[in-house]
């Protein structure tokens, strides 16, 4: 009889050790993911603040004395279109959901990974959208001028500058630029606001992960 009840707390104890070596594992690549993440962010937010800050000298431009409608179409062709991406790391809280595994992970932790994800998810879905709005506009540029480049290769190109008269399409041009980085605009300084909140939300999960990896 005691023989067995010692076989049964080895064994115990063998599962609880293998138990505590899979969370220990999943700390780890949590830990990956969440400061791959919160690199990204702040190199993304710096991005879109240097964009906001571009953008904001054009608009303050309009303060500092008369402007021809040539300038404004080159100094709004100056800022950049596309926008960065938003993506997360988030195969690891994938995997404790789709596995069952999420239940190894204390509550606290697990809630808040839980609504990190929901974060995530809402910021990036919120950011499409918005930027959606920018992207339309930019589809409608391409059939005034072609490219972004063609303007300056016309320079020295008279009579294919001539045929084409991209300047009499100026109007047009500067109107959608304006819609284009109107959207961008609103689309980036959301998107700044959320992803503050997010690193917020990672600096509170590494702090209370690290605490369970010395205990």
């Amino acid at each position: 009889m005691i023989g067995i009840l010692l076989a049964l707390q080895v064994n115990n104890w063998n599962e609880n050790r293998k138990l505590d070596i899979r969370r220990q594992e999943y700390y780890s690549q949590l830990l990956d993911d969440l400061h791959s993440d919160s690199i990204f962010i702040q190199s993304t937010i710096k991005d879109f603040n240097k964009y906001l800050k571009d953008y904001q000298e054009y608009t303050d431009s309009y303060n500092n004395g008369l402007l021809t409608p040539v300038q404004v179409y080159e100094q709004l062709s100056e800022l950049p279109l596309i926008s960065q991406p938003l993506t997360f790391n988030t195969s690891t809280i994938e995997s404790l959901q789709n596995s069952g595994d999420i239940g190894l992970i204390p509550s606290d932790i697990r809630n808040r990974l839980i609504d990190l994800r929901r974060l995530q998810d809402i910021t990036i879905k919120r950011f499409e959208d918005t930027d959606g709005g920018k992207n339309d506009l930019t589809q409608n540029i391409s059939h005034l001028i072609g490219s972004t480049t063609l303007p300056e290769r016309l320079v020295n190109q008279p009579e294919i500058s001539e045929f084409l008269r991209i300047d009499k399409n100026l109007k047009e041009m500067i109107l959608l630029y304006e819609g284009i980085h109107k959207w961008k605009s609103i689309s980036q300084r959301e998107a700044i606001d959320n992803l503050e909140n997010i690193v917020r939300e990672i600096d509170t999960l590494v702090e209370l992960i690290n605490k369970e990896l010395k205990k």
